[in-house]
């Protein structure tokens, strides 16, 4: 991967996520001074790339030890040597590409599936009644309107007072006592 010339004024080294802060000199090297015995996370903070932190180990004696940072396996070690050379991963992406239009996708919508599947049954059913002329005349029974059901338009209108007897309200008398003075 090719890295420009200035990547180190854009950069920085932060240890423990910015509790230390070191920064990188022209010819690539860093140090950084006043960090106590204990384990830390060193990182290379950077906008253009991504590079791989390393946890270093300091003892109270001064003995430093480098191994690769491995979230998922924290007991597995691989060692690195000293000094430090850490190379950029990859370019930093802060876009997702664009997702592309694909006709797989709306045919697996759900929605689709079920419209499919209804409009295949509403097509196959009547074929399949067909080849049986007995369920064919009980299939005819059954969507032969009932005589003895009324309609249900004529029900909702009577109900609603739009009956065929034209009869007239009896008039609404108005009160005259009891007013408030």
């Amino acid at each position: 991967m090719k890295v420009p010339n200035n990547w180190q004024t854009n950069s920085k080294v932060l240890i423990d996520h910015g509790k230390y802060i070191g920064f990188i000199t022209e010819d690539g090297s860093f140090q950084v001074q006043g960090v106590p015995s204990g384990s830390y996370i060193v990182e290379i903070s950077n906008t253009d790339y991504i590079f791989e932190p390393v946890r270093v180990d300091i003892t109270s004696s001064g003995k430093m030890r480098a191994r690769k940072l491995n979230l998922l396996q924290p007991n597995q070690v691989n060692q690195i040597q000293y000094p430090l050379q850490m190379a950029a991963r990859q370019p930093t992406k802060y876009f997702r590409v664009r997702e592309e239009w694909r006709i797989t996708d709306m045919l697996m919508n759900p929605m689709v599936i079920m419209l499919l599947v209804a409009f295949l049954l509403m097509i196959i059913t009547p074929k399949l009644a067909a080849g049986d002329p007995q369920l064919q005349k009980e299939m005819q029974n059954m969507q032969m309107p009932k005589m003895e059901m009324p309609d249900l338009s004529e029900t909702l209108a009577n109900f609603f007072g739009g009956a065929s007897g034209n009869k007239k309200a009896p008039a609404k008398k108005q009160a005259i006592g009891n007013k408030k003075r």
